[in-house]
């Protein structure tokens, strides 16, 4: 239970900015799609589609942290040893479930990827501007806009109190249900992700953190696509 209750009429406006910033996270990447399935695009297109993706994206970012800071005024920043520490074994961890679901998918969906990085490995190919374009926002911009969204906005300005299990569970429903996914061991895949990087967050009290560990992971995941891209 919540020490200081929220109001009914602060919850309907937290929700339809939720809403809204959900949104946000789904078609940020509209630019850079619209973009990918243009045949031959000119030089201008693409550098003009490149400024209009990025400024979106940065945006969206200044968007979601007012909304973070309007429920929430963190006052520790900055990560520590303990931090990184914390960082690297959350995402072994994931590693560890991400095997294993991977594997499940594989032998029951015949799937060796998720819908979601299939889609992305298919943005990529399109030509060496999207592809660098997208390799930095998945690195930078994508974890610090998911999490300033999904782990800030929502846990601060909807479970503020509440014990860690609730707000990881909803945290990591939303943030699958974000992602494309074609069968329910996809979806535990990117669940199983949103509720550590959940964790990690409530678990030290600071957006870094979870950050932190979006970006470790998003960098290795980019870093293995690029390199299945040279090989395959």
């Amino acid at each position: 239970m919540m020490k200081n209750r929220i109001s009914n009429l602060t919850y309907f406006k937290r929700t339809l900015i939720m809403l809204g910033l959900i949104f946000v996270v789904i078609f940020v990447q509209t630019p850079i799609q619209i973009l990918s399935i243009i045949h031959h695009p000119s030089i201008i297109s693409l550098v003009v589609g490149g400024v209009i993706y990025l400024v979106f994206f940065g945006f969206a970012i200044w968007g979601a942290l007012i909304a973070y800071k309007s429920v929430y005024k963190q006052t520790n920043h900055g990560l520590n040893l303990k931090d990184w520490l914390l960082i690297a074994k959350a995402y072994v961890l994931f590693f560890v479930i991400e095997i294993v679901l991977s594997f499940l998918n594989q032998l029951v969906y015949a799937q060796k990827t998720t819908e979601n990085n299939k889609n992305i490995m298919a943005i990529l190919h399109a030509n060496p501007v999207i592809l660098i374009l997208m390799c930095f926002t998945m690195t930078f911009f994508s974890p610090i806009l998911e999490e300033l969204v999904f782990r800030g906005y929502l846990i601060k300005g909807f479970f503020p109190n509440f014990k860690p299990l609730i707000p990881m569970l909803i945290s990591g429903f939303l943030f699958s249900l974000c992602h494309d996914n074609s069968n329910p061991i996809s979806f535990l895949i990117y669940m199983s992700l949103g509720m550590i990087l959940s964790y990690v967050y409530l678990k030290q009290d600071k957006i870094e953190v979870s950050i932190g560990l979006h970006f470790l992971n998003n960098l290795i995941a980019t870093t293995l696509m690029l390199i299945g891209m040279l090989i395959g």
